[in-house]
């Protein structure tokens, strides 16, 4: 499924005769290989609108259209849940700018949606994890991170979900426009 093509989400939707749970967890990942590259096309400084908007669009864009179109069919069928994934990045500016602008966009977009068809029976929230570790990652790089990380460690394969299997059943049925932050204490 393209999340930029409404035709291809609304094939995807129209499979299925009521939809419980969207999540949304589209994005480019763009970075900066090297902070000291002062050429990188990444950079704030050289990026350009081209590159800006198309990171914009596959992570917020994308967001919306798969919403907007899932949204239709929860209105129709009693009702649903939708998980934004943003990151634990929306609130530090680590990454280019376009991955942290585009991941509190969705926070701003989560609260926006649970406020607005909260009387509808959908729910809207959003999870913003950190890191998961593997073993492709520079040891520098996981050395670095770890040692912002008050628990000593990046998240390990599989410890998201248990948020996300929260956020999809009746034991948050109580919750619309929350943000949960799993980071290990990193923003604290």
């Amino acid at each position: 499924m393209d999340v930029l093509d409404e035709d291809s989400i609304k094939r995807v939707i129209e499979k299925y005769e009521k939809i419980d749970v969207l999540i949304n967890n589209a994005a480019k990942d763009t970075k900066v290989e090297n902070k000291d590259d002062l050429s990188s096309s990444n950079r704030f400084e050289l990026m350009k609108l081209e590159h800006w908007r198309g990171d914009m669009k596959v992570g917020l864009d994308g967001c919306f259209l798969c919403s907007q179109v899932v949204v239709n069919k929860m209105l129709t069928t009693g009702g649903g849940n939708i998980i934004n994934i943003a990151s634990d990045l929306a609130e530090q500016s680590v990454k280019p700018v376009t991955y942290s602008v585009s991941k509190w966009a969705l926070l701003g977009l989560t609260k926006y949606m649970s406020t607005y068809f909260a009387n509808r029976n959908i729910r809207v929230n959003s999870l913003s994890p950190a890191g998961i570790y593997n073993s492709g990652l520079p040891d520098g790089f996981v050395s670095k991170l770890t040692s912002l990380i008050p628990m000593g460690r990046m998240a390990n394969t599989g410890e998201y979900e248990g948020a996300i299997v929260f956020l999809c059943s009746d034991a948050s049925a109580y919750m619309t426009g929350a943000n949960i932050v799993m980071d290990g204490g990193r923003s604290v």
